[in-house]
């Protein structure tokens, strides 16, 4: 009984070890989560709404799971199994969302070229009749040290006999805007599939760590449900008799 709960003991220090770590985790997901919602906000009108709900996702699920963490911590602490099971049951569920948010992730890192072919083409198209549009890849194209979509080359095509934007000139020269030689596709297909990458590479490694830690749990409840029924029993069948002892002799009177 001693070396049982001894091993108890062992595996509930390891997950009480486990969830605090996942708690750190969640928070530094939270952060990553806001600073992606951010950059992705900055470009919104390059990308799909689906990208910046991913953002929206990957927070709402560290939330969820800094909550979850701690009633982990609770149960564990105060050993109660029926809240070791309940915490494991609703941690997996949680581990499926986040799946199904890895899958979606790496299924967006193909969609990124299409993606801001259209919309780049879009923008571009509506330049000088939409502020916000204007201002947008006014910001992009400083932003990324770039001028049109593949080159300086698309803005005649979009837009003859105007000059370029401010924004494509890399220095004037004489009154003429030396032109930025790269196009913006390049360097922002760069900078968003990188984050997109992020996201599913960094989803799915919290997945493996936290699939340690509902292993562990059930571990944990397992373990602890057979040491209380072992105590239950022992204490509902009382203390054992001491036989008496044989009298060999009898008694001198």
């Amino acid at each position: 009984m001693h070396a049982s709960r001894k091993a108890l003991n062992m595996i509930k220090y390891l997950i009480l070890m486990l969830t605090f770590m996942c708690v750190v985790i969640e928070i530094i997901q939270i952060v990553v989560g806001a600073v992606l919602h951010r950059l992705f906000t900055t470009y919104t009108v390059f990308i799909d709404n689906d990208f910046v709900r991913a953002t929206h996702f990957l927070i709402a699920v560290g939330i969820i799971l800094i909550f979850l963490s701690i009633f982990g911590l609770a149960a564990i602490v105060f050993e109660n199994v029926a809240m070791i099971f309940l915490y494991a049951g609703i941690f997996s569920l949680v581990v499926i969302l986040e799946i199904v948010l890895a899958a979606g992730a790496f299924s967006m890192t193909n969609r990124v070229d299409s993606m801001l072919h259209r919309r780049m083409n879009h923008v571009i198209q509506r330049f000088h009749t939409d502020s916000f549009m204007r201002a947008s890849f006014n910001h992009m194209q400083i932003e990324m040290n770039c001028c049109g979509i593949n080159s300086y080359n698309d803005w005649p095509l979009f837009h003859p006999y105007r000059d370029l934007p401010n924004s494509c000139c890399s220095r004037m020269d004489e009154g003429f805007c030396m032109p930025r030689e790269r196009g913006c596709h390049a360097p922002m297909s760069d900078f968003i599939g990188s984050r997109v990458q992020m996201i599913a590479t960094g989803t799915t490694i919290i997945i493996v760590f936290q699939v340690v830690c509902i292993i562990t749990a059930i571990i944990m409840g397992a373990r602890l449900s057979v040491y209380k029924k072992q105590m239950r029993e022992l204490h509902s069948n009382g203390p054992i008799p001491i036989p008496e002892p044989i009298m060999t002799e009898k008694p001198k009177y």
